[in-house]
This record gives C-alpha cells, structure tokens and sequence, in this order.
C-alpha cells in the first residue's frame, strides 16, 4: 500500500507523487475539501457502477457515444475478450 498526495480540480486528478513499482490498482481517496475546510470523517462510501460510456464521459470523449461509429461492431469479438 503507497500513500500519495494529489490535487482535484475541474473533475482531474493530479497526482503530485509517483506510484512506484504499480501497473493496476484499487484506489480508495480521501477528499479535504480546500473550500469548506471540513475536517469531517467519511461515514460511508458511495458505490458506483462504471461503465465503458462513463468512463469515456469523464476523460472528455463523450462526443464518441453520440455517434453511429460502433454501433454495428462487436468489441467483444474485436478484443477477443467476453464482458464478464
């Protein structure tokens, strides 16, 4: 487990440290909200369910969705992979 300092702002994450020696990894994040000042202790985590389309929503590439471009493409086949 590594400890890493980052910086939010306008929905990007930038990580201030290097993770050493990590190709994958569970992130768990605690949030000190610079405006609020809060110091509050997280009673609960908010589970969401990801998705291929959210994904590419928050790196900015929500446009590809709102075309035909894939529509006719079977990814699964393509990857040589099966959505689990």
């Amino acid at each position: 487990m590594q400890a890493v300092k980052a910086l939010y702002k306008h929905g990007n994450i930038e990580l201030l440290e290097p993770l050493v020696d990590v190709e994958e990894a569970e992130l768990f994040i605690v949030v000190l909200d610079k405006s609020k000042k809060s110091s509050d202790v997280v009673k609960s985590f908010v589970a969401r369910e990801e998705s291929s389309e959210h994904e590419f929503k928050a790196i900015g590439l929500a446009s590809y969705f709102e075309t035909d471009e894939d529509n006719d493409v079977n990814w699964e086949e393509v990857f040589d992979v099966k959505a689990g």
